[in-house]
């Protein structure tokens, strides 16, 4: 089994960060430039998973938090061939104790299976864009 170690992010992960967002399609994330704006953001935390041999990237998390608190799970991905090994559970705990706050809001469509295994209380709740018509 491939040896995975999660750790914060470092603006030299940008690249693999992107690489993995054009894998998984997630086209907001593909340039490593704004990759490391948003990782590096005023009052966000990140992390990255990458394979100890090969140095590639194979998951990331970013959150942001008021540093008590709460603090809001931004994005959570893992490259398809590395899921439902715990890494994605390691991300989250990784970004979770980065922000330094007692509760973190998650907000998905795709997710609500593992996010259901988690410690949590169900909520509605809503994404507000200015770009969302109504």
């Amino acid at each position: 089994m491939m040896r995975i170690q999660v750790r914060a992010y470092e603006p030299d992960d940008a690249g693999g960060v992107a690489a993995l967002c054009v894998e998984l399609n997630c086209p907001s994330l593909t340039n490593p430039h704004v990759v490391d704006r948003v990782f590096t953001a005023p009052g966000v935390s990140a992390a990255v998973a990458v394979a100890v041999h090969g140095n590639r990237v194979v998951g990331f998390a970013q959150a942001q938090g008021d540093g008590v608190l709460r603090s809001h799970l931004s994005v959570l991905a893992v490259c398809p061939a590395h899921r439902r090994r715990g890494l994605g559970r390691r991300l989250l705990h990784a970004v979770f104790t980065a922000t330094g706050t007692q509760c973190m809001d998650v907000v998905t469509d795709s997710a609500g299976d593992f996010v259901r295994t988690l410690p949590h209380r169900a909520m509605s709740g809503y994404r507000i864009s200015p770009t969302t018509p109504r």
